[in-house]
């Protein structure tokens, strides 16, 4: 429209432009770093690009269950000063977004590679760490039930066992089993079930760290609350 370069333009006004906001990971409580940890272990990757180094976290979630999740992911990214695209694509929700200081923490957390991700360094993670992260791999790959019996999904005999270990070092018993991999099923690997009996979560649930107010709740927000909040 100006019918000069694009150069030209942005040599007068890149002063007049606001800067890219950078990833606070230090505005964030341990549980929120732990949930964005899991959250990327389930339905996470990352988009660098094939020519110009670019630092994209993506997550893939369910476009009509994960609504609140996205709402979730999205608050505490703007807690860490960070704007999360969110766009819907065939049937899962976006979220989308750039920062190299994600891309590099998630990295320190996590083994990212084309054929799965690991987990990195462990014993390291805090309690509170740890509680997040099962609160975000419960809402990647996970449900709990109306009874309040909750189950985690992998295809990683690796996440697995993490999976297994933090639960018990939390003190949360739970029985794991693997099973074949279904006939529509992409990757043909088997699949992993991690499962919290009904009677284990009640017995949590009467812990004095429970919320007094959690009768208000659904079983899955409840669930959450209490790993988040």
């Amino acid at each position: 429209m100006f019918n000069v370069s694009k150069s030209t333009v942005y040599y007068y006004v890149k002063n007049n432009c606001l800067k890219m906001s950078k990833f606070d990971i230090g505005s964030l409580n341990e549980e929120e770093k732990g949930y964005i940890i899991g959250l990327f272990v389930g339905d996470g990757s990352f988009n660098r690009g094939n020519k110009e180094k670019r630092f994209f976290v993506r997550f893939a979630l369910d476009g009509k269950k994960d609504k609140d999740v996205a709402t979730k992911i999205a608050d505490i990214m703007g807690k860490a000063w960070k704007k999360i695209s969110l766009y819907p694509w065939k049937s899962n929700i976006i979220a989308k977004v750039c920062s190299k200081e994600l891309v590099n923490y998630i990295q320190c957390k996590v083994q990212y590679r084309p054929d799965g991700k690991n987990l990195v360094a462990i014993n390291a993670w805090t309690s509170n760490f740890k509680y997040g992260f099962i609160a975000g791999l419960i809402d990647s790959d996970g449900h709990v039930h109306e009874h309040l019996g909750t189950e985690i999904k992998t295809v990683s005999c690796q996440i697995s066992s993490n999976v297994k270990d933090i639960l018990n070092e939390l003190k949360i018993s739970a029985n794991t089993k693997s099973r074949e991999a279904p006939k529509n099923s992409f990757s043909k690997k088997p699949r992993f079930e991690i499962y919290v009996p009904s009677a284990e979560m009640k017995a949590t649930q009467r812990q004095d760290s429970f919320r007094k107010d959690c009768s208000l709740l659904s079983h899955t927000d409840f669930f959450r609350e209490r790993l988040i909040n």
